[in-house]
């Protein structure tokens, strides 16, 4: 795949949770342990999200740490950004359990319903790409996870 149709294809990709701007092709490059990376998203002194050229994966390139697998490849990366935003919505959809129940239940209901959501939405990633999710202080683990925390009472 060339940078232009990488581009296109990350294009719809905008709510990913990174603080990078996302750069145009073509994509400068970043050597690390001697794999070239094509630089996908840039956040300067802090890292970068990087396609690896060699197999296609997508990569979290720290600055100054190893690099950490963000998908195994651009079509799981997309459908990863798709199964996020659809649980952001719900997330932002999120109205609480109601009012009639007392303060602390409530709590605990808001604190079930995040946690529902953030299993759902790991298992779905687990579905599209189990190498993503493998550790639990993945890139999208950690990304489900504040997802969950974000929804309030």
């Amino acid at each position: 795949m060339n940078d232009t149709e990488l581009a296109s294809l990350l294009a719809g990709c905008t709510r990913f949770p990174h603080p990078g701007a996302w750069q145009e092709p073509p994509f400068a490059e970043r050597t690390v342990d001697g794999a070239r990376y094509a630089l996908v998203a840039v956040d300067p002194g802090a890292g970068a999200l990087g396609l690896r050229r060699d197999d296609g994966s997508l990569w979290s390139l720290p600055e100054g740490a190893d690099p950490h697998l963000v998908n195994s490849g651009a079509a799981a990366f997309v459908a990863f950004n798709r199964a996020y935003e659809e649980a952001a919505d719900e997330a932002a959809a999120y109205g609480g359990p109601g009012e009639e129940v007392d303060d602390d239940e409530a709590v605990d209901l808001a604190e079930e319903a995040a946690d529902a959501l953030t299993d759902a939405l790991l298992e779905r990633f687990e579905a599209l790409d189990a190498d993503a999710v493998a550790d639990e202080n993945s890139f999208w683990c950690v990304a489900a996870e504040e997802l969950g925390y974000g929804m309030s009472v």
